[in-house]
This record gives C-alpha cells, structure tokens and sequence, in this order.
C-alpha cells in the first residue's frame, strides 16, 4: 500500500515535465494522429469526418497554447491547477461538439478512446 502510493507521487511529480514537453505543433501532430484513429474505430461517415475534423484539430490547437503558455510561466501549483482548469474546460467544449455529431454508440465509443488517450504521453506517431 504505501509502496503504491509511492509510485503514484513519484508519477504525479513527473506527469507535469512529460506533458509540458509537447508544443502546440506536438499537439496538431497527435489531433491528426488521434482523428486517423478516431475516423477508423468510430467508422466515421464521410458527413461526419467533414464535420469533427476541424473540431478535432481546433481541441488540440487550444490544448497545445494552454501547454506552451505553462511552459513559459513558473511551473506553481497555481499555474498548474490553471493549465488543468483551461484543459478540462477545451475537453467538455470540444467534446460536447463531436458527441453532438455522433451516433449514440459512436458516442458510447468515443468516451471510451478519450479515457484511454487522457494520461497518454506518447510521442505523436508523425515524429
């Protein structure tokens, strides 16, 4: 128990360095990544890829200034709790666009890729 509680601070103390570590060019990087694997997972119509790509490009957009501008400013656990009110914030606008746009079991699906892709820190395949 207190080992794992260990291993969960050590990993909250890092997620802010990994995170910061992509800009806003990262971001449209993944969008583009993400809406590829969005576009197959959700068999997406032609209708409805026109109508979330831009949304979905728009999300990360706004997500990679909210980093950029945290990489630029003391790391504080104010500016921390900002840059994570900002990002919660971009997630329910955007999101509540695409579900809008979706069937409800592409909806069903979608909730299920974003809670997979919420701690990911991987580098975007486009590297």
């Amino acid at each position: 128990m207190i080992l794992g509680r260990f291993t969960l601070a050590i990993f909250l103390m890092a997620a802010p360095a990994v995170w910061a570590q992509f800009s806003r060019e990262d971001m449209v990087k993944l969008a583009t990544d993400r809406f590829d694997t969005a576009t197959k997972t959700l068999k997406l119509t032609p209708d409805q890829v026109a109508a979330i790509r831009p949304i979905l490009q728009s999300k990360y957009v706004d997500m990679g200034q909210v980093k950029d501008v945290y990489k630029a400013n003391a790391k504080s656990d104010a500016a921390k709790k900002d840059a994570k009110d900002s990002l919660k914030a971009i997630d329910l606008k955007y999101n509540g666009k695409i579900n809008a746009i979706l069937s409800p079991e592409q909806a069903k699906e979608w909730k299920r890729l974003q809670k997979e892709w919420k701690d990911d820190f991987i580098v975007p395949k486009s590297f």
